[in-house]
């Protein structure tokens, strides 16, 4: 099956705009040989360092939006630009009042991370704008009018916004369709995670795998919430647009695959013990690898605007239907129980193949209803004011960074103006791209700063004494930019490098560019040095600290998630937008959990406390998770009132028990547990008769699933109490 659903023109054009940091990289190029061009041409080459810093500081400002809400980001931006720059220049020559303000524009920009990514982008940016503007200004060899620094810098970011500008209205769903490649691309590498359960590995390997799964559960998340936000901002400012529509359905498939994927259905071991004699466990692993593929290659397609090929998953599902037909003629009795389990997987792999066929036939269609498929926010002056007074607490990230952030700002201004630094300022500006909110993410940062900045010095003095005509080193300037931004994502190393040798080569033509390679040096040092204090000793984000909130979070989640999907067995109309809500805090809950895991094992060895007993906590909360997931990848099927009572009970205990986990964590009380009744439910169920109803089957199996994982859950977490508090917490029952 090969069809095309993609139809631009000129496609080669547009293959091009498509590539994000291809794209990316094409629009700093452009402005920055025209800001050379621009200085060359007037024989102003000294403007050439603020309109080049200016161009950098609107490209790291730079959001996802549409073209509409780029102007008003870029006006926005631009405001916060002019006032910082002239706020730097009119207190530079007060210490004091600079110092002051300094810490309190840190804080009150870092808070503004609060909105949301967007402007949490624009603050960072204007920050480094600042730097920059003390950077120009102590450098500057002679008296300058007051409008120099601040209108240059301004018009470097001017020119690249208006780029940026057009380059989206151009490319109007670029980074939309970079976004859901991304994610299919993420759901392709959970699904093949997914499969190599198929067989079970030994038991040894099967808790290593589950948080491999976890952690890529967790990144496939990532990819959801960064789609759904760009359809936000693009449903908001034409939700009409007929392409917009089949975005859409693009990122509902992508959802319906992911709760697919991420569904458990009974014991994978059991079913390999049963059927060991058949092929069926080997089919559905090609089958689930197959399906990973084709999202990938969905992926590619989308990214490309080129044809969908599905074949291969196609052929192992047919592969999957013969044996599955084959083991039903010569199933056993004493297989039969297990085979009604197995059908149930084998019929969630093959719907998920369904949702994948449905790509290749999108075609663009006008959603009218879009906004009520993905609600927009209401933005109003006291929903802002609201989103930042709920961060002003010590217990929320954005609040301590932006501590951390003031504190270290200031303190570093202290160092520069105490120790007289020649060039001190780049101090402030590694401090701001090195001090992150996590201990991990800093120290990581920190070590590729420094390494990228020794790199990018040797370089620069290398090609500065080699080529020391002015035209090569502007050319050399411009590359290095450009090397920056494609790279400072995913190989920061290289991208520090690039902008370290942009920032030698650019010097070199108004000053002696050897004489600020040693500060360069020096001030990376300096500056990394300080954020590493800074994320250790000031508020510091400890993960173990996190972890027990983070799991009882989860656990919150996860029983409003298995609440309402219940609902779709004992009702008949059920709000899906309340679905929908529910499903997404479950889903960002556990890939909150596994990220702060994660974060843990970043950090000093005395901060990794109880680790082994996490990581069993975290793959027993995913692995629940995966359980309740299968209710929703079968939901719809209602079930008869008299048959009903039961399971709706158990469900409720289950409920309940979560959400008593999550408050003994929160109250720091032990956990409660009744071993007698929690054997009594379980014998309760195992007796119920459910032969000849297989929604009932369905329903059944799946709460003993959730059952098992929810007594080592409770198990596991007062193991964890113990730890802790010792004899405090009561034995359990």
């Amino acid at each position: 099956m090969t069809t095309n659903p993609f139809k631009l023109s000129p496609k080669a054009l547009r293959k091009v705009g498509g590539i994000s940091q291809l794209s990316y990289g094409i629009r700093v190029f452009i402005a920055l040989c025209g800001a050379m061009a621009l200085s060359w041409s007037i024989d102003h080459i000294d403007w050439i360092i603020p309109l080049f810093l200016g161009v950098i500081a609107s490209a790291l400002a730079e959001t996802e939006d549409g073209w509409k809400g780029r102007v008003r980001t870029l006006l926005i931006t631009l405001v916060l630009f002019m006032m910082t720059a002239f706020g730097v220049q009119a207190l530079m020559p007060y210490p004091w009042a600079f110092g002051s303000c300094l810490a309190v524009m840190a804080f009150s920009l870092t808070m503004g991370g609060a909105l949301g990514r967007r402007y949490a982008v624009i603050a960072q940016a204007t920050l480094i704008l600042s730097v920059y503007t003390m950077i120009g200004l102590n450098q500057s060899t002679h008296e300058m009018p007051i409008w120099y620094e601040p209108v240059l810098l301004t018009s470097g970011a001017l020119w690249y916004g208006i780029l940026s500008v057009i380059w989206a209205a151009f490319f109007v769903h670029v980074t939309l369709r970079q976004a859901l490649a991304s994610l299919y691309i993420e759901i392709g590498l959970y699904l093949k995670l997914k499969s190599k359960f198929f067989p079970p590995p030994s038991t040894a390997a099967v808790d290593t795998l589950r948080l491999e799964l976890a952690q890529q559960h967790g990144q496939v998340v990532v990819a959801l919430n960064k789609v759904r936000e760009i359809l936000v901002s693009r449903i908001g400012s034409s939700p009409g647009n007929p392409r917009l529509g089949r975005y859409i359905r693009f990122y509902f498939i992508a959802q319906s695959i992911h709760e697919r994927a991420s569904s458990s259905h009974y014991n994978y071991s059991d079913l390999a013990d049963t059927f060991f004699h058949s092929d069926i466990l080997f089919r559905l692993q090609r089958q689930l690898s197959e399906s990973g593929t084709s999202c990938r290659k969905i992926g590619e397609a989308i990214r490309g605007e080129h044809s969908i090929d599905l074949r291969d998953s196609e052929e192992a599902v047919a592969g999957v239907l013969k044996s599955m037909a084959h083991l039903e003629s010569e199933a056993q009795p004493v297989q039969w129980r297990l085979f009604r389990s197995l059908k149930q997987l084998t019929d969630n792999v093959l719907e998920l193949q369904k949702e994948l066929d449905k790509t290749p036939q999108l075609e663009d269609e006008s959603v009218t209803d879009a906004s009520l498929q993905i609600p927009q926010p209401r933005v109003t002056l006291r929903s802002i004011w609201g989103q930042i007074t709920d961060q002003l607490t010590s217990k929320s990230q954005v609040f301590r960074h932006a501590v951390r952030m003031s504190i270290a700002l200031t303190c570093g201004y202290v160092i520069i103006q105490n120790m007289n630094i020649s060039v001190g300022y780049w101090v402030l500006l590694t401090t701001l791209f090195v001090c992150l909110p996590t201990f991990g993410s800093t120290r990581k940062r920190l070590y590729e700063r420094i390494a990228g900045t020794i790199v990018g010095l040797v370089a620069a003095w290398s090609l500065i004494t080699l080529f020391p005509m002015e035209s090569v080193q502007l050319v050399l300037a411009v590359v290095a930019g450009v090397v920056f931004f494609i790279t400072r994502t995913h190989r920061y190393v290289l991208a520090t490098a690039a902008i370290t040798l942009m920032v030698v080569c650019c010097f070199n033509q108004v000053s002696d560019g050897y004489n600020v390679i040693f500060p360069r040096l020096i001030d990376t040092l300096i500056g990394s040095t300080i954020s590493w204090l800074a994320v250790f000793f000031i508020l510091p984000d400890w993960a173990y600290r996190q972890l027990p909130m983070t799991f009882a979070e989860g656990m919150r989640r996860s029983a409003e998630y298995l609440r309402e999907l219940m609902r779709f067995y004992q009702e008949e109309n059920v709000d899906e937008q309340v679905y929908r809500h529910t499903r997404r805090r479950a889903y960002n809950a556990d890939a909150l959990l596994t990220s702060t895991l994660v974060n843990m094992q970043q950090e000093p060895g005395h901060y990794r406390t109880d680790t082994e007993l996490w990581q069993r906590l975290v793959i027993r909360s995913h692995t629940l998770f995966n359980y309740i997931a299968a209710f929703s990848a079968h939901r719809g099927m209602l079930i008869e009132q008299s048959s009903n009572q039961v399971l709706a009970e158990a469900s409720d205990y289950i409920v309940e028990s979560l959400l008593e986990v999550a408050e003994s964590l929160e109250q720091r009380h032990s956990v409660a547990f009744s071993l007698a009744e929690f054997e009594l439910w379980q014998k309760t169920l195992e007796d119920c008769a459910s032969d000849e109803d297989e929604r009932r089957y369905f329903l059944q199996s799946q709460l003993q699933s959730l059952f098992g994982q929810l007594k080592e859950i409770r198990r596991l977490t007062h193991e964890l109490q113990v730890q802790v508090h010792g004899d405090k917490v009561k034995a359990l029952n």
